[in-house]
């Protein structure tokens, strides 16, 4: 009886004992509160990065826009050189994450000509598509000529900096890497990001 007696208080005190309790909690909300806080960093590392990358680009497209010439280098090269400069290190870009495309005017930029989606997947067919009614297209879906050169263009944009007077729409694409991914694996990824201003050269 003594015996039993003796085992319930100590059952009710062991229940009753709240130390280490701090510690337990503290573990189980530890590595959420680790997660929420790198969560936080890398978001205001990214959004810092494409801020810069967005001002840069404003001030590198000032060399097509003023018809500046670089000595020992290209002017593309000249862009990216000054938008890895101002990314503090943390961007290696290339030549081919910068695309310059000119334009006749400001309705056209980012535009192309018009399609008749007969698959509706989005994107122009360019082989043979049949529309419910029966017809074929043995060319890929109808498009709306606009230029008059007898091909579909989805972008009206040519490859260049342009001349004087030229609309220019500057973009740079690029993968902004997870720096916690190197601390766990399992944040490891990239995320897709861009950036882009239109401009119009200037008289030279």
């Amino acid at each position: 009886m003594v015996r039993m007696l003796l085992r319930r208080r100590l059952i009710r005190q062991f229940r009753k004992n709240e130390d280490g309790a701090t510690a337990v909690e503290l573990a189980m909300v530890l590595p959420v509160l680790l997660l929420v806080l790198i969560g936080i960093m890398e978001l205001s590392i990214g959004m810092f990065i494409n801020t810069v990358v967005e001002g840069s680009l404003r001030e590198a497209s000032r060399l097509g826009l003023t018809g500046q010439i670089q000595e020992g280098a290209s002017n593309d090269q000249a862009i990216v050189d000054m938008l890895n400069e101002a990314s503090l290190g943390l961007l290696d870009l290339t030549t081919g994450n910068v695309t310059s495309l000119v334009y006749e005017n400001f309705a056209s930029v980012g535009k192309g000509e018009e399609f008749t989606d007969i698959d509706g997947n989005g994107v122009r067919t360019e082989t043979s598509v049949t529309a419910e009614d029966g017809t074929v297209y043995p060319n890929g879906e109808p498009w709306t000529e606009v230029n008059g050169n007898g091909v579909w263009d989805e972008d009206f944009g040519e490859a260049g900096l342009g001349t004087q007077g030229d609309i220019v729409l500057y973009t740079v694409t690029y993968n902004w890497n997870f720096l916690s991914g190197q601390v766990i694996p399992i944040l490891k990824g990239t995320i897709p990001m861009s950036a882009s201003i239109v401009v119009m050269n200037e008289p030279f």
